[in-house]
């Protein structure tokens, strides 16, 4: 399929289950309003269709991904680094690479892997074994060693304590034990392993992204500033600190392009 038409159907069904979807599409609304509280209503609506547009890009791009890995083909042809080179320059493993769902996170972590001459991360398992073996040989042919939530901390602590990189995605809902501090302004259960173990050994974090440029299979690299979180002695309020530190450079990223975050999840 050719990839002017791929995309373009894949787009047109998303802004499709937008308009469809009444509950997806209030949620995307109302987080919509938290973070832009100065744009319309009809800018809002805008953002969310477009933004799930890109989300029904997502599987047409881990499709093409596979091919380019098979090949041994590098992730520079469709991913450009220079947005995120300085800070990428700066940093000196071990470190957290941390993102979000924003423009096309795998993308961004086997990027990152791939910069990093290898990386470990955290990662939910699917509950279709075969969907979750595809996913596991494309990111295992990008470098990414992912270790499952369940136990998984454990193994990626080790890891980085053996010199790895760290990437995982932290702005999914925590069930469990999850710190609440504001993202975009409201209260949210966010999660903690990665700050934990960054205040623990003291690693620096990047948060970054791969961002769609143009509409088909082409993204940039952008990330914030490095950071290492303070300790002050206060266990809870160093934790707190630093996963609201985490959300506010997610926050920066998002407004870079809010028309390619993940609004109705």
């Amino acid at each position: 399929v050719p990839q002017w038409l791929g995309y373009g159907v894949a787009g047109l069904l998303g802004r499709l289950f937008f308009r469809l979807d009444g509950r997806r599409r209030r949620y995307a609304l109302h987080f919509l309003r938290n973070a832009f509280p100065a744009a319309s209503e009809a800018e809002r609506w805008r953002l969310g269709s477009r933004a799930t547009a890109n989300l029904f890009k997502v599987p047409l791009d881990m499709a093409r991904l596979t091919r380019l890995l098979a090949r041994g083909g590098d992730m520079r042809s469709v991913l450009d680094y220079r947005g995120a080179e300085r800070q990428l320059a700066s940093l000196r493993k071990p470190y957290f690479g941390l993102t979000a769902h924003l423009g096309n996170w795998e993308m961004a972590a086997i990027g990152g892997a791939q910069h990093a001459g290898g990386a470990h991360g955290i990662a939910r398992i699917s509950k279709n074994p075969l969907l979750q073996e595809w996913i596991l040989h494309n990111r295992r042919s990008g470098g990414l060693t992912i270790h499952p939530r369940r136990g998984g901390v454990r193994d990626l602590a080790a890891a980085m304590a053996g010199g790895s990189v760290g990437l995982q995605v932290v702005d999914q809902n925590q069930r469990l034990r999850g710190v609440f501090v504001p993202f975009f302004g409201q209260l949210a259960s966010c999660e903690r392993a990665a700050v934990t173990l960054a205040l623990r050994r003291g690693y620096p974090i990047v948060v970054g992204a791969a961002i769609r440029r143009g509409g088909g299979f082409a993204f940039e690299l952008v990330a914030e500033e490095p950071f290492t979180l303070a300790t002050t002695g206060d266990r809870a309020a160093d934790l707190r600190a630093g996963v609201l530190r985490v959300n506010q450079a997610i926050e920066a990223l998002v407004r870079r392009a809010p028309e390619q975050y993940l609004w109705i999840h």
